[in-house]
């Protein structure tokens, strides 16, 4: 799990598409973000339901991209964003990573 100033909840998230906000999207991923106000990146997944049939594969997918992201934020110094991320596809934890990376820094 991210901590919670990385983690975009509840009101935030209503508040984020209530603003403009752009995307990037590839096979695997759909990426809204927008700029925020603080010093630091947030962020919110949401593996889609009809590819992750059970909550336990919509957990699994969900912790493997908060994964990525910690380790994505030890070694890079990210813009101050807001992302939503929405996983497409249930792919394998290399792939997984190197096509998010891919966007964040296309970011």
């Amino acid at each position: 799990m991210l901590k919670k100033k990385y983690r975009l909840k509840g009101e935030e998230i209503k508040n984020f598409f209530s603003r403009s906000y752009q995307k990037i999207s590839n096979d695997i991923f759909l990426v809204y973000f927008q700029k925020n106000n603080l010093n630091h990146p947030r962020f919110a997944i949401l593996p889609q339901k009809e590819v992750f049939k059970k909550a336990v594969q919509r957990n699994k997918a969900r912790r493997r991209v908060y994964a990525i992201i910690r380790e994505f934020l030890k070694k890079k110094k990210t813009k101050n964003y807001d992302f939503f991320i929405i996983l497409r596809k249930d792919v394998d934890f290399l792939k997984l990573k190197e096509s998010l990376i891919r966007i964040l820094i296309n970011v």
